[in-house]
């Protein structure tokens, strides 16, 4: 290398080796992760503090040796204001391949009041496109971010929306050109709803007079965040990067989480007393110990975080209002291990019923981020010896009950796992989103009304059984209308091992043989795995008060259907009913639940 230089002043002869050996042996370039947007996500000047975006809270979730934020986001900026002033130029050029840019508008978009930023709906979304082209042409992945919710609560305490159509275009253009989606806001929706009217001015900016020099007649701000609102705007951002699988996941780090926005927190390695207060929040170390503190008569949103661990507790929820939120999904686990077969403590065995591990018997409940799982060892002891005295006879084990007065309960993003049983809803109405449901027989069954919407169904083996398993086992009053609603989700295997065309979708439960029951369980827009097969369904047999017993089977007045399914296991005939479009119409989220709304609960 010298010999080929020589004759070139050292000075440069050595600079050019240097930077010879540091292009083959350096670090290599960090990612950089591009934010566009408005005040929501920018960064804010001094005198604008205790004011966050939660750009500025989101480095700390990353390890900045590898990953670096680059926060472009200004207050007052629409789509169209940030291509007019140049912004998105300077942005754009110096995105390189590799990097991200999150991008989020809609707040200033939408104001059509304000004219010096509105941006009509079909200009709004031909800017998004614009921006979308615009990164991948440099080689960068966009990131589409719908707009965060504005506070806004009714006079009975409802929450409600304002932007109106933007955010759906928002998700319309990250469908048609493939784009990762972050719904901020429906996570940040959610999020005011499970705070409430008056939980949730903690995100915001809401002070005081003199608890700031910078507001000295205080502030009541319901767009802008508080630093404890930015940093809960950029956890659920994070969340869904990770939900999305994006590369730039690997790159996270887990900062310690921020209390003070509930009325209580769950930590296993709580060492005090029950309720000692740190960072001005009491704290647990059981979720049991955490329900006995929410008041009887309870009127308002609970909130109760729960830190990773493992939580092994029988647990009834029979105050309303309460909201259980996980530090992370697969490792925050709520758990027990009772079967229909093991010893109550009153005398006796559980039964069915009993073996839950969360019971939900009173309305307004909601789980978001976490486990619910029986781990009841249905396999161990399937492996016994049919004459082996500890071999259990019935091994019903409910993950999670809801009985009594349970309504409109909400599961966000929970796994609920177990095997024969594994989800008893047999009471009220119940959404469930994004959630991931385990098992293999009847593992989702009972009387309530519910939706299950972009959820993954997956059925477990049971090997040297046929069928392998069956998902649902619906027993619907007669008296109503609908039962379960499978809606654009995925119906997969646990494990390559469940044999093609060996789970049937369902069984019509009748509980007691009663007459007046006709199960209701019904398919739209789903993908169904090789698992399932021409048949369906399956027969179940039932004992009456007489104690004779009587088989049902699909029948010509049955509520089982389908509507859109797609995937190998998606094949039609006399055993899958299928239903006509104008009929599929009528299965929607509103009409199962009687109108009730999660959304805008």
């Amino acid at each position: 290398m010298m010999n080929a230089l020589r004759g070139w002043p050292l000075l440069l002869r050595w600079g050019l080796l240097a930077g010879l050996l540091l292009g083959l042996g350096g670090p290599p370039r960090p990612i950089t992760v591009f934010l566009a947007g408005d005040s929501t996500m920018a960064e804010k000047r001094a005198d604008r503090r205790p004011e966050t975006g939660w750009g500025e809270a989101l480095p700390a979730f990353f390890d900045t040796t590898q990953v670096r934020v680059e926060n472009h986001a200004r207050n007052g900026r629409s789509t169209r204001t940030f291509i007019e002033e140049g912004r998105w130029q300077a942005l754009i050029e110096r995105v390189q391949p590799g990097d991200y840019v999150f991008i989020q508008f809609g707040h200033n978009d939408q104001s059509e009041a304000k004219p010096d930023r509105y941006t009509p709906p079909e200009a709004f979304r031909g800017n998004l496109i614009r921006f979308v082209r615009d990164v991948r042409a440099r080689g960068g992945e966009p990131v589409l971010v719908t707009p965060v919710v504005r506070r806004r609560f009714d006079a009975e305490g409802r929450f409600y929306d304002v932007h109106g159509v933007y955010p759906d275009l928002v998700r319309s253009v990250a469908v048609t050109y493939g784009v990762p989606l972050v719904d901020l806001h429906r996570a940040s929706a959610g999020l005011l709803r499970e705070l409430g009217p008056e939980g949730s001015k903690r995100l915001f900016l809401h002070l005081k007079p003199g608890a700031h020099p910078n507001y000295p007649d205080g502030l009541e701000d319901d767009t802008h965040f508080s630093p404890a609102g930015a940093r809960a705007m950029a956890e659920r951002v994070v969340q869904e990067v990770r939900a999305l699988g994006l590369p730039l996941a690997a790159h996270l780090r887990t900062p310690p989480p921020s209390p003070p926005l509930h009325d209580a927190v769950v930590d296993a390695r709580h060492a005090g007393p029950p309720g000692a207060f740190v960072d001005g929040v009491p704290v647990y170390a059981t979720l049991g110990d955490a329900l006995a503190a929410v008041p009887v008569d309870n009127d308002r949103p609970f909130v109760i975080f729960i830190r990773t661990g493992q939580y092994r507790e029988k647990l009834t929820i029979d105050r309303p209002h309460v909201h259980l939120v996980g530090a992370q999904r697969d490792a925050t686990v709520l758990t027990f291990d009772a079967s229909a077969d093991t010893p109550a403590p009153g005398g006796g065995t559980y039964g069915t019923e009993g073996s839950f591990t969360l019971r939900v018997t009173a309305p307004g409940f909601r789980a978001a981020n976490l486990t619910i799982e029986n781990a009841f060892d249905y396999p161990a002891n399937a492996a016994l010896p049919d004459d082996d005295p500890a071999r259990v006879r019935n091994p019903q084990a409910v993950a999670l009950m809801t009985a009594g007065d349970s309504d409109r309960a909400v599961f966000e993003d929970c796994v609920i796992t177990g095997y024969q049983d594994t989800l008893f809803h047999d009471a009220g109405r119940a959404y469930f989103h994004r959630c991931r449901i385990e098992g293999h027989v009847d593992f989702i069954f009972g009387a309530g009304q519910a939706v299950f919407e972009d959820c993954d169904i997956v059925s477990r083996n049971r090997p040297g059984k046929d069928p392998t398993g069956y998902v649902t086992a619906p027993s619907t009053p007669v008296a109503y209308p609908y039962g379960f609603l499978f809606l654009r989700s995925r119906f997969l295997k646990a494990s390559p091992d469940v044999p093609p065309a060996s789970v049937r979708l369902g069984r019509p439960w009748h509980p007691s043989a009663d007459p007046h029951v006709n199960g209701s369980a019904v398919f739209i827009g789903c993908f169904m795995d090789d698992h399932l097969g021409p048949d369906g369904y399956a027969p179940i047999s039932s004992r009456n008060a007489e104690g004779e017993r009587i088989w049902f089977d699909l029948e010509p007045g049955s509520r089982f259907f389908e509507y859109g399914s797609y995937g190998p296991g998606a094949v039609t005939g006399p055993r899958r009913p299928a239903l006509t479009g104008a009929a599929a119409a009528w299965y929607t989220p509103r009409q199962v639940l009687g109108g009730w709304d999660p959304a805008g609960d």
